[in-house]
């Protein structure tokens, strides 16, 4: 589920975007299978930072070598200036697509339990069911956020 993070420096906001634009791949996840596979595919022997970044606003995402990671956990959040500096606020979370997934999945399962329930197979309603807790805990479960964490703070306080 999505987790706020608020990170402070003293970089203007000129310099902070110019450091963020830098160090990552130009790439805006979408569900176009298609186009997120041809991404993985050009890195898949490399781990890359990849996002975008317009106007204040910051989307970043980690992709780890030899992985197809296009639904995972990503950074989205917004560069505000204050009196000495300036503020990247916002959270981690998963692109709503895999929210979306995650939901039509547990509706198949759950129409599934539902029908062998009414079937007379209350094993096979049970076996649904905790397939169904099985597949959401599988598709949501990534372990990007500490990464792009960690990136963030070395790249900021760098």
């Amino acid at each position: 589920m999505p987790e706020k993070y608020t990170i402070k420096t003293d970089l203007d906001k000129k310099k902070l975007l110019k450091k963020l634009r830098g160090s990552m791949v130009e790439y805006r996840p979408s569900m176009n299978i298609l186009s997120t596979g041809r991404f993985m595919r050009a890195h898949r022997t490399e781990s890359v930072y990849y996002g975008r970044i317009e106007g204040d606003k910051v989307m970043m995402f980690y992709h780890k070598a030899g992985k197809r990671d296009g639904g995972s956990t990503g950074f989205f959040g917004k560069i505000t200036e204050n009196g000495d500096g300036c503020t990247l606020s916002g959270s981690f979370r998963k692109p709503t697509y895999a929210y979306v997934t995650v939901g039509v999945y547990i509706l198949l399962t759950l129409f599934c339990a539902l029908g062998a329930y009414a079937g007379g197979s209350n094993t096979g309603a049970l076996v649904f069911l905790g397939l169904g807790v099985l597949g959401s805990a599988v598709m949501l479960w990534d372990n990007s956020k500490k990464m792009l964490r960690s990136y963030l703070e070395s790249l900021i306080n760098s």
